[in-house]
């Protein structure tokens, strides 16, 4: 690129010199008289190198030394004068000129200076491209990084954050400039964990890489599932060497498993059953016919030893029985008769029904309705089968361990809230939801995973866990109001 050279002094003869020595040089010269002339220009045409004239016509052309500063970051000026002054050179020094150059001068060591000062013009344009580049490289490095839905974290030997891309920001809740410089064990992982992400990071430094699912917790104390893959990252000059975390949040991708894999089983469960149902009811039907025949001729006969074993026998077939409904119930519930319902008014029925067994438990069974319900767009069997599931639940689990059970109703966002809250032992294990998991002596462990079953098929939610506010348990059924639901089913 050819170079620009500007000289601006009122000397015709010394301006002409100069322009045909630079000219020679393969420069393109501009020569101006006064600062009045050159600014303008200047402005319009940067230069490479200006040879200011400390005196001009009408002005110091010290004074000048700023205007061609901003007309040109990157360019070298040289001051010439003939009356140098150690005002002037400080002056022209604290501008940051290339040189001060005193009158007369030789024209070789003129052409000495101009070819440095061009050498640094080029190398500092060069120093700015490289710094454009690179910024350009590393933004659109970053637009990448952060877009991807993978967690990118970035540690060094000692297992502290350096990289924390946006995805790792939104599914943890910890902001990138809180994260870095923390420990990514101690930060993400629980202590129980916690050993297992840092051998696989502390094997990844030594130039291993490890594939493994390691839960999380967030920033607001949820856990979520992430798939790792850990690998050495190859350090720049810029930096020691560093472990990359890539993960893949996994979470939602195993609940639907779970769900896939419990929806089949009960597609499995509903064609079993629906094969057994009838050849099970026969034998249980004739039983219970017998055993009746059975006890009105043991009243009869008075033995009483074997009116009491065909009442034992009798239970046991009604047991026998009502776990077949539930089974029945859970695999393949029947035809819906939805219809808008008051569940207030059947939340009092039930509780009607049973505050007295609690009350014989010792306990108080309470009943709040939290300002006007809307109905719900239900079947009414199903959703007080689901109620009293809970309630009994609720009591059977609380009887001995505690002092209270509640059945609360509220509504908010279009949704219908039942819950039903104890102050008793808390769950006994996480997976109180599987059929046929229960602690309770003669049990079926199908209530829990009845009421969820009730509230999928209505288009709602089921959830159990500990109280947030003390001991105990709280079960909790949302259904959509019926004007909700109705929107659903008609979005016009």
């Amino acid at each position: 690129m050819t170079p620009h050279v500007v000289v601006i002094d009122d000397n015709a003869d010394l301006t002409e010199d100069v322009r045909e020595l630079f000219e020679d040089y393969g420069a393109r010269v501009s020569v101006f008289a006064s600062a009045e002339e050159a600014e303008p220009a200047l402005r319009a045409d940067p230069h490479d190198l200006a040879l200011v004239d400390v005196r001009l016509p009408t002005r110091s052309g010290l004074a000048l030394l700023p205007r061609l500063r901003e007309a040109s970051p990157d360019g070298e000026i040289i001051v010439m004068t003939g009356a140098a002054t150690v005002h002037s050179a400080m002056e022209a020094v604290r501008h940051g000129v290339h040189a001060y150059l005193k009158k007369p001068f030789d024209p070789t060591d003129l052409l000495k200076l101009a070819e440095r000062a061009l050498s640094q013009v080029t190398l500092r344009r060069e120093r700015t491209l490289l710094s454009r580049e690179l910024a350009r490289s590393e933004a659109l490095y970053r637009a990448v990084i952060d877009t991807v839905e993978s967690l990118i974290i970035g540690v060094d030997e000692r297992h502290r954050i350096q990289l924390w891309n946006g995805r790792a920001a939104s599914v943890t809740g910890w902001r990138a400039a809180e994260a870095r410089g923390q420990n990514v064990c101690e930060l993400l992982v629980d202590e129980s964990a916690r050993g297992r992400l840092h051998a696989m990071a502390t094997r990844a430094h030594a130039g291993g890489e490890e594939e493994a699912r390691v839960p999380i917790r967030t920033r607001a104390g949820a856990e979520r599932i992430v798939s790792w893959h850990v690998r050495p990252l190859v350090p720049d000059a810029a930096g020691g060497p560093m472990v990359l975390l890539a993960g893949v949040d996994v979470t939602e991708r195993i609940e639907l498993e779970a769900r896939a894999a419990n929806a089949e089983a009960m597609a499995a469960m509903g064609r079993l059953t629906s094969a057994l149902a009838h050849e099970i009811r026969n034998p249980l039907n004739a039983a219970t016919l017998q055993l009746e025949l059975l006890r009105r001729g043991a009243r009869k006969a008075g033995d009483d030893a074997l009116l009491r074993r065909a009442e034992i026998v009798t239970e046991e077939v009604r047991r026998l029985s009502s776990l077949l409904d539930d089974f029945l119930g859970l695999a393949r519930p029947k035809h819906l008769a939805m219809d808008g319902v008051d569940v207030a008014r059947i939340a009092r029925q039930v509780h009607e029904l049973h505050e007295p067994a609690a009350r014989a438990a010792g306990l108080a069974c309470e009943l709040r309705v939290e300002g006007e319900l809307p109905e719900v767009d239900a079947d009414e069997a199903r959703i007080k089968q689901a109620i009293v599931n809970l309630l009994v639940n609720a009591i059977e689990a609380t009887r001995g361990h505690g002092r209270e059970v509640r059945l609360e109703l509220s509504a908010g966002d279009g949704r219908v809230s039942i819950a039903v809250i104890d102050d008793g032992p808390g769950l006994p294990h996480a997976r109180v939801l599987e059929p046929f998991e229960t602690t309770k002596e003669g049990g079926t462990g199908l209530g829990l995973p009845i009421v969820q079953r009730i509230a999928e098929v209505h288009r709602g939610t089921f959830s159990i866990g500990s109280r947030a506010d003390g001991p105990g348990t709280r079960a909790e059924i949302t259904l959509p109001a019926r004007a909700a639901a109705q929107s659903v089913r008609d979005p016009s």
